[in-house]
């Protein structure tokens, strides 16, 4: 009988034990734990820097930046670590749990007269902005493995990094360039109006509409698809990347290279152009002989070249 109560009390101190856990270690819903408020005056430069954290990055009513603090447990050692030098605002996560479901979101709202710079990290939450109506001096979007989403983003430079997670933006505005990196994770633009772009991927597929301005792209066996493009630029594939250029205007010479990828390019019915196409074993098929080689300086010239891809020309 002992045994038998022995062995009921220690089942019930095991099931308490899971529950216990179970309990801790549920998802909880996050709520607002922490509000912060910086002044604006003399701040050139704002930077946030967490791990997990989704940081969703917009315009404020307010004339200071406010940090809104989302979480799904509070204690006042999660909450973030800001320091101020000189013109510089710097953000960064604080401690966080160990082995649990912790969910955390951080809310940055920067005042529409700001015009600095912004430097935004997470290593595999989302980055989100929502920044309208604001021009700034330049925005670093960063993330490892999380999402970038940026609509309505106007500055001097735009910057987007990632490693493996998704780049996704429309209405982007440069006076002066756009860069993007990305290792494996796709990229998605819309609506970018830039004087020079610079796009570098080694697989990512790559996938453009609507891009106005000067475009350098590098890959090695990405896959490109850019349309409705009026502009001019570099397109290069040193490995097995495919491309697909749909161009609606010419503004300066445009170049097309793929080592064993294939290049379709679809011209406007603007005759004002000169073409060059070379391979060295993949197959050509130009239905444009409208537009052959020529030496005026005043046309736009289009270069495309493969070495074992086929070239396709509409």
């Amino acid at each position: 009988m002992k045994v038998r109560k022995q062995l009921f009390y220690c089942l019930l101190g095991g099931i308490s034990i899971i529950v216990g856990l179970t309990a801790c270690g549920s998802d909880e819903e996050m709520k607002l734990v922490n509000t912060e408020s910086i002044s604006i005056d003399s701040v050139s430069n704002i930077s946030l820097d967490y791990d997990a954290d989704d940081l969703l990055i917009q315009n404020s009513k307010s004339k200071k930046i406010v940090l809104k603090e989302y979480m799904s447990r509070d204690k006042r050692k999660y909450y973030s670590k800001i320091s101020q030098n000189n013109h510089a605002v710097a953000i960064k996560e604080g401690k966080r749990p160990i082995g649990s479901s912790f969910k955390s979101k951080m809310v940055l709202s920067v005042p529409k007269d700001y015009s600095g710079e912004l430097e935004i990290h997470s290593t595999s939450g989302k980055v989100e902005t929502t920044l309208s109506n604001q021009a700034l001096a330049s925005v670093s979007l960063d993330t490892t493995s999380g999402k970038i989403s940026s609509n309505d983003l106007a500055a001097n430079t735009i910057t987007l990094t990632s490693t493996s997670g998704v780049i996704s933006s429309s209405t982007l505005i440069a006076k002066n360039k756009i860069k993007i990196k990305s290792t494996s994770g796709p990229i998605n633009l819309q609506d970018v109006d830039v004087k020079k772009m610079e796009l570098q991927t080694t697989s990512a597929d790559t996938e453009l509409k609507k891009i106005q301005g000067q475009v350098n792209y590098e890959t090695k066996s990405g896959e490109l698809t850019l349309s409705d493009f009026s502009g001019n630029g570099e397109f290069t594939a040193s490995g097995e990347g495919s491309m697909t250029l749909k161009i609606k205007k010419l503004t300066d010479d445009v170049s097309a290279f793929s080592k064993n990828g294939t290049v379709t390019l679809n011209l406007p019915d603007s005759k004002k152009a000169q073409l060059s196409l070379k391979t060295k074993e993949g197959k050509i098929k130009n239905q444009r002989d409208d537009l052959t080689e020529g030496t005026k300086s005043s046309v736009p010239r289009i270069n495309v070249e493969t070495r074992n891809g086929d070239i396709n020309v509409n």
